[in-house]
């Protein structure tokens, strides 16, 4: 994964500039809206990436668009673009959310089914995961929709991933017949 050390580097400087300012929790919270900005608008990512224009055009580009953030983010932003790093500000960011859930025993639920789930089913799922993670962690939930589930749904949190999606069960129930066991006695 190219740019992760150099991401990690920087989040890690981040984390400890918003410690000593005391604006952590306020940079957690824009480093999640630059992720969400920079992830769904494709424009800005080849604008990013772009060699040929210049750094000042990019600086102020991104100026203008995180112009509601805090002194202390556009400053980083700032300072990513002058050193040449803009083509991993959303990896930065991600790096940074990361060390912020760390830090804070914050787990990331993802849970992708077929169909929106309810905030019911949702709690329930999260309840009987929260059994297995230490009892002062707290859970972040993901929502993603995958119609190829049929049905069901899979939870992963960290490593580990629970599937009961009825894709999983009719491909293992196909797997098994393809077994075929049977002799026939005649």
């Amino acid at each position: 994964m190219a740019g992760f050390r150099a991401a990690h580097r920087y989040a890690k400087g981040l984390m400890e500039f918003a410690n000593e300012a005391n604006q952590t929790d306020v940079v957690y919270a824009e480093m999640n809206d630059v992720r969400k900005v920079i992830k769904e608008n494709d424009d800005l990512r080849v604008f990013l990436n772009s060699p040929v224009i210049d750094a000042k055009k990019k600086e102020a580009v991104l100026s203008e668009i995180f112009k509601s953030l805090s002194k202390t983010s556009q400053t980083f932003i700032s300072l990513v673009v002058r050193h040449g790093r803009e083509n991993i500000l959303s990896k930065i960011a991600d790096q940074f959310i990361s060390l912020y859930d760390l830090a804070n025993n914050i787990v990331t639920a993802e849970i992708t089914s077929a169909v929106q789930l309810d905030q019911n089913t949702i709690d329930n799922i999260v309840a009987k995961a929260k059994q297995t993670l230490a009892a002062n962690s707290l859970v972040k939930v993901e929502n993603k929709i995958d119609a190829s589930l049929i049905g069901g749904f899979v939870l992963k949190i960290g490593n580990n991933q629970v599937d009961s999606s009825i894709k999983t069960k009719l491909a293992t129930l196909k797997k098994d017949f393809l077994k075929n066991e049977y002799i026939p006695k005649f």
